[in-house]
């Protein structure tokens, strides 16, 4: 089995840490990078990385997508760039529309459901039509303080409530998280910044208490979040951010889920900072389970390593991404996430690779009305899915596979172009399951015309 190829969109201090990890794997090679820094492109990705290459082949940085990610290109696409849906939505569609498998660190694409459901169906539909997976994950949100409570709770009969923390270091991550996380500015600029819904803080609560709920079958009514300013009493430097004494070392974000009758179910705590040692605070994470008499409480001293956790979790989800069932998927619907110490190529459980060839009868996709622009009046679950017009005809490509577009000539010999569906050319209709209501309307009509039930 061939190597997997995973193309890095962004190379900062995530980007770049992910290279240096595939780069000590086998059966998983970078085969491209882009960024938006001018001055690295053109450079040799190993040679800048300070590392040896051995005998794999050079990788130059470019500032151009479209040269690194398609479907022949590379297998997966790792986005390292932004924090929100929005901000990732385009970029996540262009890798799905040339048929590449995505994973992204944007925290808000944990779980993007909680608050960005329209972008979340068109980027579903997309994959789902294309025969690629889509991933949001990370140390948190993706695992800590929403996949972790999950995996512990499945040991308890009943959970009261939910408490966890986590105390970690900021000073692995890059320029974005310290801007986000505010450090480094003053107290009146944290209160301004806080007036004008300027300050990000942790991005990620909606998402990891939706997840929980989602994953223990509790309804939440409310979400409540807090912000305050973690001040430092000394002047603290990390690689990437710096606060002088008196400023803000980061910022101690807490999240309440409530039920309908106002309890608190789940209560999550995060105070982020830079270089936290150096006034003695120990960092370490944190999970209360208040269980049916009993509390189960797991401490993890110190933190899961922010820095390394999030480059760990995102290259060692990589193979389960790609042989996931496709559409947009959260760390729920995959295996659970694990080192892998053999080649990255065997852990694959391919989906769907057979290849049609040339001749061959397939079905194409088209899609007439996207996600966003059905009827007003059709049911909601009928909203987030895409009117599609499948064809039947033989391929004119000398060979495709699942996702790939092509022209397929019909029996009335029409050439139409579409998506490769993989779908069953034989119809394969039911008459749908048992409908309860429906069998109580025949006993009464049965009733009507016979005047019995029937035997």
């Amino acid at each position: 089995m061939r190597d997997i190829r995973v193309a890095l969109w962004g190379f900062g201090a995530m980007g770049s840490g992910i290279a240096k990890m595939i780069a000590s794997k086998e059966g998983i090679n970078i085969s491209g990078v882009c960024v938006r820094r001018d001055h690295l492109v053109g450079q040799e990705v190993y040679s800048y990385l300070g590392i040896d290459r051995g005998d794999r082949d050079p990788v130059v940085i470019t500032n151009k997508i479209e040269d690194i990610v398609r479907r022949d290109l590379c297998d997966i696409v790792v986005l390292a760039t932004d924090s929100f849906v929005e901000a990732q939505f385009d970029k996540i569609m262009f890798c799905l529309d040339r048929g590449v498998n995505v994973i992204t660190m944007a925290e808000e694409m944990a779980w993007p459901w909680a608050q960005n459901e329209e972008l979340a169906d068109k980027i579903d539909a997309l994959a789902k039509m294309r025969g690629v997976t889509v991933l949001g994950t990370g140390i948190n949100p993706g695992f800590v303080l929403d996949y972790l409570i999950l995996a512990l709770s499945g040991t308890c009969e009943h959970v009261e409530s939910i408490e966890a923390a986590r105390v970690n270091d900021l000073a692995p991550f890059g320029k974005s998280v310290m801007v986000e996380q505010g450090v480094g500015i003053s107290v009146e600029e944290f209160d301004r910044r806080m007036a004008e819904g300027s300050l990000a803080g942790h991005v990620g609560f909606p998402e990891s208490m939706s997840m929980i709920a989602e994953g223990m079958g509790v309804e939440l009514v409310e979400i409540e979040e807090t912000r305050d300013p973690i001040i430092t009493n000394v002047d603290r430097k990390s690689a990437h951010g710096e606060a002088k004494k008196g400023h803000l070392a980061g910022v101690r974000q807490q999240s309440y889920g409530r039920l309908a009758d106002g309890k608190v179910f789940i209560h999550l705590d995060h105070p982020q900072q830079i270089c936290p040692e150096d006034e003695g605070i120990d960092t370490g994470d944190y999970v209360t389970i208040h269980a049916d008499g009993y509390d189960m409480n797991l401490s993890i001293v110190p933190e899961t390593p922010g820095g390394i956790g999030t480059i760990a979790m995102v290259v060692n989800m990589i193979p389960h991404v790609i042989g996931a069932e496709p559409g947009l998927r959260s760390m729920l619907d995959l295996p659970v996430p694990r080192c892998i110490l053999g080649k990255y190529s065997e852990q694959i459980h391919r989906k769907g690779d057979h290849r049609y060839k040339n001749g061959e009868l397939v079905s194409v996709e088209k899609v007439i009305l996207p996600v966003g622009e059905r009827a007003p009046q059709v049911p909601d679950d009928t909203k987030r899915t895409p009117l599609r017009a499948f064809t039947k005809g033989f391929l004119q490509e000398e060979s495709a596979k699942r996702g790939d577009t092509v022209t397929v000539r019909t029996m009335s010999d029409r050439l139409v172009e579409g998506t490769l569906s993989g779908r069953s050319i034989s119809p394969a209709h039911t008459f749908g399951g048992h409908v309860p209501e429906l069998t109580a309307v025949h006993r009464q009509v049965f009733e009507l015309m016979f005047g019995g039930e029937s035997k």
